[in-house]
């Protein structure tokens, strides 16, 4: 089963993100509290990074921004559950995702 987005403007960017903040929003375990910091950990790993590029967006992840990623989550508009983590897609099928976590986990 999955869900609609219906989740605070926090849970897409927390304070500061994407340009007013040096770090990225995580719990204390490390864990990203908002979708755009599950983007910007997803490219840290550059092996998925350019496979989600050239899967999903038919481009190199060079060119890839994370933007751009944050918008086609907001047009796909789903989750795969409502707890933490929350599992948000990033393509139709839910094939690629990234996972949410509550700022208190």
């Amino acid at each position: 089963m999955s869900y609609e987005l219906s989740f605070s403007s926090e849970f897409f960017l927390a304070e500061g993100e994407p340009y007013d903040r040096s770090d990225l929003a995580l719990n204390s375990d490390g864990n990203p509290v908002s979708v755009y910091s599950a983007i910007c950990k997803l490219k840290e790993n550059t092996e998925q990074w350019n496979f989600l590029a050239k899967e999903v967006f038919d481009t190199t992840g060079e060119f890839l921004t994370e933007e751009t990623v944050l918008e086609k989550i907001e047009k796909t508009n789903t989750c795969s559950n409502l707890s933490s983590p929350v599992s948000v897609w990033i393509d139709s099928e839910g094939y690629y995702t990234v996972e949410v976590y509550d700022s208190r986990d």
